[in-house]
């Protein structure tokens, strides 16, 4: 079964000199860029919050498995919480937890299912931790989170956000 185009081809056919950026239409490449410097914002931002590791989490729910990893796994395998894969381990932002009760902020594991978090870790972990333009002061729905008593305020911004 033999190919037939060779996707190589308009990149050889290129006059000698010429780059490769100018064979994509500039519209793209445009695109492309802005989408890039976005996101490398959006995880900026995200990093600039505090994170917990797998076994912080068990410590923070006062797990008794004896794999440290696996409280962790399970809540993001079920979508409850946020978790992304860097460096070959995972980090949670930490303010989907209550030490105080050793549990998920219920609200957060509630919007998290809501919004997909676990097909769309980067996604929803930006969306509670960048500042809302529906609260005051740049303050973000993590932080409403962490304060407690807003969760029907968390629930409005959230469903707004899938309304649009």
């Amino acid at each position: 079964m033999g190919i037939d185009h060779d996707p190589g081809a308009e990149l050889r056919a290129l006059p000698d000199g010429a780059s490769i950026a100018s064979a994509v239409p500039a519209h793209t490449m445009t695109e492309s860029i802005a989408r890039a410097r976005i996101e490398t914002t959006a995880r900026q931002a995200i990093f600039e919050r505090p994170h917990l590791e797998a076994s912080d989490i068990a410590d923070v729910l006062r797990s008794r498995d004896s794999n440290r990893r696996s409280p962790a796994s399970r809540l993001r395998e079920r979508g409850d919480i946020v978790g992304y894969e860097i460096g070959g381990r995972y980090l949670y932002p930490s303010f989907q937890f209550d030490s105080a009760t050793a549990k998920v902020r219920p609200v957060v594991a509630e919007i998290n299912q809501l919004l997909n978090a676990k097909h769309d870790p980067w996604g929803v972990s930006s969306w509670w931790l960048s500042p809302s333009g529906w609260l005051p002061d740049g303050q973000s729905p993590a932080n409403l989170a962490a304060e407690g008593g807003q969760d029907d305020r968390i629930r409005a911004i959230a469903h707004d956000l899938l309304a649009d």
